[in-house]
């Protein structure tokens, strides 16, 4: 996971495009456009992570707050308290 990469794909990629590259990946073939990551697997987990930020911004949230609040559930969750 690329906490960064998430984020550049939520500020310059739309909704539509975000579906279309899971959709791809999840097909396990190449995404319409260029997303970071070792394998599908990664660039799969960092456009999840970038939809999630996407829709927070649609939705009206500071594009800063929506990244913040979307990775601290991702830590939240990684931490398994």
């Amino acid at each position: 996971m690329k906490p960064a990469e998430s984020r550049r794909l939520a500020l310059e990629k739309s909704a539509d495009e975000l579906a279309s590259a899971i959709e791809a990946l999840s097909e396990e073939k190449d995404p319409p456009f260029e997303i970071a990551g070792a394998d599908h697997g990664e660039m799969l987990t960092n456009v999840l992570l970038a939809q999630r930020i996407r829709e927070r911004i649609d939705r009206g949230e500071d594009a800063k707050d929506a990244f913040r609040a979307v990775m601290g559930e991702v830590r939240a969750v990684v931490s398994n308290d």
